[in-house]
Parts: C-alpha cells; structure tokens; sequence
C-alpha cells in the first residue's frame, strides 16, 4: 500500500475527528478545516518531494514514505508510526503558530467597543457559551484544555503532546478552569437582587 492509499484512508476515516479537534483548538468550522487541510498539505509534501516523485525530497527536506519502506541509506528508517497523532500535532502546532500571529497584529489593530449581548439559556446558547468562553483562553491553555477534557488525555500525555512539564499542564489548567468559572458561572438570583 502506498503513500495515496495511507493518506485517502487517514483522510476519509479520522478526517471528522481531526476537524472536530481543530474545532475544539479553534472554534471556528472553517478554520478548522483550513488547519486540518494545511496539516495534511504539509504532511504530504514531507512524504513526497518535489515534481510527486517518491523519495525524492524537496530542498531542505526529506522524504518520509507513510507505508514504513523509508531509509535514509544509514539504517534509520523515517516512516511515520502514527499519522494520525502526526497530523494533530501539526494542527495544533498551526493553530499556535496562527494565534501568535494574531496576537502580533492586534497591538497594530484599531480598538472597537462591541457589547456583549446576553442570550437566554437554553442548549444551543450553552454551546455557543462554550465556544466563547474557549476563545477567551490563551492559546496553551485553550490546547491543554482541549487535549484535557475534550480528547481524554492524562496530565502526562498532555504534558507530552505540547512538550512541557506536567506541572506547566496543571497551571495552564488551573487557570484556564478559573477564567471559564468565571465566563460560564450562571448569576446568582441572590446576589444579582442585591444589585438592584
């Protein structure tokens, strides 16, 4: 089996998991389809050099077969074990990379004060409440709630996926936790009768 059956089968089985990751990180639809797909181009030109050859590497690159049949002539083989944990790392490795960019072009932006409008609680509200609170959190801490609660991960396979220690895991936790307490915490009848 070859590169383009690796790839179609990643693609056409665990393409609605990688979006509703990339979702997860991002909270957009078509952001996260545009990650998973950057992902995937990116994957794929790691596997495939220049012109489509097989094994033939563009500059500064090598060329990694996904059917396990890649050596570098030195005895060390550069197959990819698992493409698909491969594949959302480079999703998340994008959506930092874009959120850093951001992030630098938001001192430059103008300001503009927008109201935040209150919905009624009800199930599709909560969803929306959710996302908007995941927006709110820095991107490391947005990642490690998402590979926390929403993938299942454990401290330690957190810790590892974003390449830090557990206890930088807890405290982006920690905090994220607090900050979503205090966006998604439903008012108190008594203490918004006391404000009146």
């Amino acid at each position: 089996m070859g590169w383009h059956e690796d790839l179609e089968r990643l693609a056409a089985q665990r393409g609605g998991a990688l979006v509703g990751y990339a979702y997860t990180l991002c909270g957009d639809v078509r952001q996260a389809e545009d990650l998973v797909q950057e992902a995937l181009v990116r994957y794929c030109s790691r596997l495939v050099g220049r012109g489509g050859r097989r094994g033939r590497a563009a500059s500064g690159m090598r060329a990694v077969p996904l059917d396990g049949d890649g050596d570098d002539g030195e005895g060390r083989g550069w197959a990819v074990q698992h493409p698909e944990a491969y594949v959302r790392r480079m999703v998340l490795n994008l959506y930092l990379d874009g959120w850093r960019r951001t992030k630098r072009w938001a001192d430059i932006a103008p300001r503009v004060a927008v109201d935040d409008v209150p919905f009624p609680d009800s199930g599709i509200t909560a969803r929306a409440d959710v996302v908007h609170a995941l927006a709110r959190l820095a991107p490391r801490q947005r990642a490690a709630v998402v590979l926390r609660y929403f993938e299942d991960m454990t401290i330690a396979q957190v810790a590892d996926s974003m390449g830090t220690a557990p206890g930088t895991v807890k405290r982006y936790l920690h905090d994220a936790l607090r900050t979503l307490r205090d966006v998604l915490e439903p008012v108190d009848a008594t203490t918004e009768g006391n404000q009146r």
